[in-house]
């Protein structure tokens, strides 16, 4: 495949993503001081923010499917040894399950040690907002995964679905040889006609993420951050904590290779998952980070696409913080089973949830309902997730990174003088 940009071009792209964050914030700061009115809500955040910024996103989302499957089946037909690819799947679920559930724990733990629901007064908040029951169970999850009408899961965008047919595709085209050479030539050159719009819609991030950051503070404002900051704070701080240790150790341990070199590469493609809150709409930016880094294309195009699916460390952690906040704020006591089931209900209900912004606020509704928590504190929770929820996508998707090149290095599929600069990669971001 060819290079999705120039090291250069990806450095001054870099820097103006950096600089349209920036902006962006700005703008939304001062907006917060400026009166309501047709002008402000209408014109710039409803119409110019709200098209360059869903549109930027819409952009994104256009690409993923297409992309994501062409990608895998390409990846996974070129396989000489399809048990290799029966190697790559258990191991990646194990990694994501284990972490999800490490996750949970460390979120749990984190809240009652920072206690971020002490001396929080609830009376200024609307705790009307009102949700709709959601149920799971261990069989359900599995055959959420199964898709029933392939049509239907590409046009809604099912990603999991999506990803389990590229599976299917990917093999059977590997098993019957000679006979799948056209299908196989067609569907290279199709994702290289995707990777280049990719690469188009890359170029546009700088304008996306900084129109879509002006609207986030502009619409959110600063009194409610300013209130709940503490539970912000804690947070934010469990979700650094958390990437910094267990996602180091965890690399260090089973690549041999330097955690802080990963964090400074990875930095090149934070701001998109930062700015979109979205797993699924960075997953064509992960994909060509781990490329760039020494994995495999068979690798990164499988895992990633799962791990927008299945792997939601940060949603995990905030789902673990926020039921000891509930505890706190009304004074329950919570007991080892309460906790224990807490743990196993938030590894099933964030495993087969679309990696779209907001969708833990439907998962937080089913954990809170495990133990019978009140559901009416969601309304706050909603009205201040949208600025910590950009840190939890961050941490999502550095977890896909990180988890990929672990199974990659295990496989022998991750090239390590590619990782440390010694020679250039497929894929220069």
């Amino acid at each position: 495949m060819e290079k999705s940009l120039e090291s250069k071009k990806a450095m001054s792209l870099g820097k103006k993503t950096i600089i349209g964050l920036v902006i962006g914030l700005i703008i939304g700061a001062i907006l917060c001081f400026v009166p309501e009115s047709a002008f402000r809500d209408d014109f710039l955040i409803g119409t110019v923010f709200k098209i360059v910024g869903t549109g930027y996103l819409n952009l994104i989302k256009m690409t993923i499917v297409p992309f994501v499957f062409g990608s895998l089946v390409m990846g996974i037909s070129s396989a000489t040894d399809v048990r290799q690819v029966g190697r790559i799947g258990s191991k990646i679920l194990g990694i994501y399950i284990v972490t999800t559930m490490i996750a949970s724990a460390f979120g749990i733990i984190g809240g009652m040690i920072l206690k971020p629901g002490a001396g929080v007064n609830l009376g200024s908040f609307d705790l009307s907002t009102q949700y709709s029951q959601v149920e799971t169970s261990v069989a359900n999850v599995f055959l959420d995964f199964i898709p029933t009408n392939i049509v239907n899961s590409f046009a809604n965008g099912k990603m999991i679905h999506v990803v389990v047919f590229a599976v299917f595709f990917g093999i059977a085209m590997s098993l019957i040889g000679e006979k799948a050479e056209p299908v196989k030539k067609f569907n290279e050159s199709f994702t290289n006609v995707m990777l280049k719009i990719v690469n188009i819609v890359m170029s546009l991030t700088p304008y996306g993420v900084c129109a879509l950051m002006a609207s986030t503070v502009a619409n959110l404002g600063f009194d409610i951050i300013i209130t709940l900051a503490k539970y912000c704070a804690s947070e934010i701080f469990l979700l650094f904590l958390f990437g910094f240790v267990v996602y180091g150790i965890l690399f260090t341990v089973f690549t041999k290779q330097s955690f802080f070199k990963m964090l400074k590469k990875y930095s090149k493609i934070a701001l998109v998952p930062f700015s979109t809150s979205s797993s699924n709409a960075t997953i064509p930016y992960s994909i060509q980070f781990c490329r760039s880094v020494g994995v495999s294309e068979k690798v990164a195009a499988f895992t990633i696409p799962l791990g927008a699916t299945l792997n939601m460390d940060g949603s995990a952690i905030m789902q673990g913080m926020t039921l000891v906040f509930v505890s706190q704020l009304y004074g329950i006591e919570l007991t080892l089973p309460m906790l224990i089931t807490t743990i196993i209900t938030i590894t099933l209900a964030t495993i087969g949830s679309p990696g779209m912004p907001g969708v833990v606020m439907v998962t937080l509704t089913l954990v809170l309902q495990s133990v019978g928590f009140p559901l009416e504190v969601i309304g706050i929770i909603v009205a201040i997730d949208k600025f910590p929820d950009m840190f939890k996508t961050v941490l999502n998707v550095l977890g896909d990174a990180v988890d990929t090149i672990i199974v990659a290095k295990s496989e022998g599929e991750f090239d390590a003088d590619v990782f440390n600069d010694l020679k250039e990669g497929e894929v220069q971001l």
